[in-house]
């Protein structure tokens, strides 16, 4: 019977561990990465309909890396961070895609956990009362799993506080006698004094039939090791202390000032840059401008509007290498007064030299109509006064 109970437990373990839930004697199951590679960037689509941009004008210049249709070059806030420039076209946004991206580098945390674990055959959980650790410190969490085919999910309860998790699963429901029982302690070979005071606590607190001491017992152990891979900065400062917002403000009056964007005003760079902290690169959470204003990721409104879709899927996990950026820095290429381009670029600038230069042209064109009208009107007078008195001849 005790094999049978065995070959069960390790069903249901497996099981957990393949939902990505719970594990037993772990953290947890680690699907991709906690700190997914957009955790450290901050990216924008500049799809404001009055802003344009020309990558041809910094694709012509040295110091920048191509990968596809994207211009990767270094900061000027930071020329260890990378500035990507993409061209979009994706449902009904369209424009020039920034993204500013740390650096990262792969980590991986190993970290031991003492498990004691047994089956029991008398006891129901339903005669549990998993709140009774309520007031003490111990945190309850019961998630339902579908553990066992053509049956109702089962009932996965677990008691957490401090390096501890005391975890229950019924072996059919929580109605029928019969449980698997699973404490496990991080960071630790052995029970401290304090731990066991703790769970003959709760165990106490839960109306357990016998008591703590005397189910010990009946617990075998192990030691359980987990490796926990991650993403990391590998710029020395972590992605919540960069200064996203002058460092996307540095990058966009560069681009403005070397005319590879035109239209970005004052306002819109300062709205952008407010923003860039929270504008993690990622489609559903990156800043775009919609209904007159920059915002942060998408809403159902855009949704429902047609005007972007949410990707679903796995975060983005493969990390962004140093080693894509270029030797060196880009330098000023195009940032000369150039009247005659200025005028005929599709900006705001443009539009408002272009009216300017329009006013002008009609109030010289008034001035030298009103002196031409004058003169005329001068000549004949004095026509018809040499008419009247031909003396003045």
């Amino acid at each position: 019977m005790k094999i049978i109970y065995n070959l069960l437990t390790l069903a249901i373990v497996v099981t957990i561990l393949a939902a990505g839930t719970l594990t037993i004697g772990s953290a947890s199951a680690l699907t991709g990465c906690y700190s997914p590679t957009g955790w450290f960037a901050s990216e924008f689509i500049l799809n404001k309909p009055s802003v344009n941009f020309n990558l041809d004008r910094i694709s012509e210049t040295e110091n920048v890396t191509y990968i596809r249709s994207s211009v990767i070059y270094r900061s000027h806030y930071n020329d260890s961070v990378a500035v990507i420039l993409t061209p979009i076209d994706l449902f009904e946004e369209k424009g020039l895609d920034i993204r500013l991206q740390i650096p990262t580098m792969n980590t991986t945390k190993i970290t031991n956990f003492l498990v004691l674990e047994t089956n029991v055959t008398d006891t129901r959980l339903l005669d549990l009362d998993m709140m009774g650790g309520r007031g003490t410190g111990w945190i309850l969490d019961i998630s339902y799993l579908q553990l066992y085919p053509n049956q109702a999910p089962t009932q996965v309860s677990n008691l957490t506080k401090g390096n501890l998790k005391v975890t229950f699963i019924p072996h059919t429901n929580e109605t029928v006698p019969g449980i698997y029982i699973a404490i496990s302690a991080e960071n630790t070979t052995s029970l401290s004094s304090e731990n066991m005071t703790e769970l003959s606590n709760i165990f106490d607190g839960i109306g357990y039939p016998t008591s703590y001491n005397m189910l010990l017992r009946e617990f075998d152990s192990r030691i359980s090791t987990e490796e926990e891979f991650d993403l990391a900065s590998a710029l020395g400062v972590s992605a919540d202390d960069f200064n996203w917002f002058e460092a996307m403000t540095l990058e966009l009056e560069w681009l403005r000032n070397n005319r590879v964007v035109t239209g970005l005003t004052d306002q819109d760079i300062e709205d952008i840059a407010t923003l860039a902290k929270d504008a993690v690169a990622e489609h559903n959470f990156k800043g775009r401008y919609y209904n007159d204003n920059w915002v942060q990721g998408i809403s159902e409104e855009m949704i429902e509007a047609g005007v972007t879709q949410a990707f679903p899927g796995e975060p983005d996990c493969n990390g962004f290498s140093s080693e894509i950026l270029p030797f060196y820095s880009v330098q000023n290429f195009n940032d000369g007064f150039r009247p005659l381009e200025l005028i005929f670029e599709s900006s705001i600038q443009g539009q408002t030299i272009r009216m300017g230069l329009i006013g002008i042209s009609i109030l010289v064109s008034s001035v030298f109509i009103l002196r031409w009208r004058r003169g005329l009107k001068k000549r004949k007078r004095h026509s018809v006064s040499e008419k009247k008195d031909p003396k003045l001849n």
